[in-house]
């Protein structure tokens, strides 16, 4: 019999982090574009399928998601730290999955007819020599026809380096030179504070993604400080678009939920990382959760409102184009990929 897992306070992941770290480090975060590994394509060549971009309807909102890229990572400790191999392994058989799978990172963009919203950055520049085909924002907006400067609002749903990486380019120019910023107040607070670097560093993270976490707070949010608005928890950031509290993955992670006639579409951030491991198994921790034992709380929350109320879905990181539907299975989750419209 397979024992349930173990749910983890913050204080017993950091415990175990050191080691947790190491065993990460033995399969790289992600695998460099000149690797061979299935999925990543030599540095250079084009894509064989699709342009880096998608788009469907809310309502009347106009959305796009948009491809940052892809690239290799482990299940095992990185998307799932607190479950054996033995467990792991019949869950990866029964869904067709390797023990290196390819991530993404989607950014979406809403046209409310009133202002163009984005949502998250994508790594950007600062992410180091390129990994996969990691950033892939810029070129892929261009494909789409959207400039950065006709960029209205970004909404930022935590601060990780995956999601505010791109706010600033190496340079240090703004990347979205006429928009304003828009942050959880709290979470803003975190990342600007005194604590979030001791803490980033004593956390069971990967030693790459400690670095550029630490690193993209430190250099992406002062300079869009005084652009920046900041909304409570379930605020309301313009007409249609609201704050969700989904607080664990970090301090104050939010979902974003989109509004337009009879339509709701629900941005999940980082609540669910993976459709199998998060979804049909919603009590798995990624490593990079802050507060593991809240973020299961906020995940299944989130899960049972958009499989009750049949609201469709984004995850950030789920196959491209990451949308589609939550549907109630058993104790547990499926996820329904929205049928691609040519």
């Amino acid at each position: 019999m397979i024992n349930p897992p173990t749910i983890l306070t913050r204080r017993s992941v950091f415990r175990a982090g050191t080691g947790l770290a190491i065993a990460a480090m033995g399969t790289p975060l992600l695998t460099p574009a000149t690797g061979q590994a299935e999925g990543v394509r030599p540095a250079g060549a084009e894509p064989l399928n699709g342009g880096g971009f998608y788009r469907f309807k809310i309502g009347d909102f106009q959305a796009t998601v948009i491809s940052d890229g892809s690239g290799q990572i482990p299940i095992r400790p990185i998307l799932v730290m607190n479950v054996s191999e033995a467990e792991l392994a019949p869950v990866l058989k029964a869904n067709f999955m390797q023990p290196v799978i390819q991530v993404t990172n989607n950014i979406l963009v809403v046209d409310t007819g009133h202002e163009r919203i984005l949502v998250d950055s994508g790594f950007g520049e600062k992410l180091g020599p390129s990994f996969g085909s990691f950033p892939g924002l810029e070129a892929n907006l261009g494909r789409a026809g959207i400039s950065p400067e006709s960029i209205d609002l970004v909404v930022t749903s935590h601060g990780h380096l995956d999601h505010i990486g791109g706010l600033v380019t190496k340079s240090g120019a703004l990347a979205f030179p006429k928009a304003q910023f828009i942050f959880v107040d709290t979470e803003w607070n975190y990342w600007t504070g005194s604590r979030y670097e001791s803490e980033v560093n004593s956390s069971p993270m990967p030693d790459p993604f400690k670095k550029g976490t630490i690193g993209a707070a430190r250099d992406n949010l002062p300079p869009v400080a005084n652009r920046s608005r900041f909304i409570k928890h379930g605020g309301e950031i313009t007409s249609g678009v609201h704050y969700v509290a989904a607080p664990g993955h970090s301090p104050s992670h939010a979902a974003i939920l989109f509004t337009s006639g009879k339509d709701q579409f629900m941005h999940m951030g980082d609540i669910a990382h993976n459709p199998v491991t998060s979804l049909q198994h919603p009590d798995w921790s990624p490593i990079f959760d802050y507060d593991p034992a809240q973020a299961i709380k906020s995940r299944k929350t989130i899960l049972d409102r958009v499989a009750t109320d049949r609201i469709m879905v984004m995850g950030y990181h789920f196959p491209f184009p990451a949308i589609g539907h939550v549907a109630r299975r058993d104790a547990a989750y499926h996820w329904e990929a929205a049928q691609w419209i040519w």
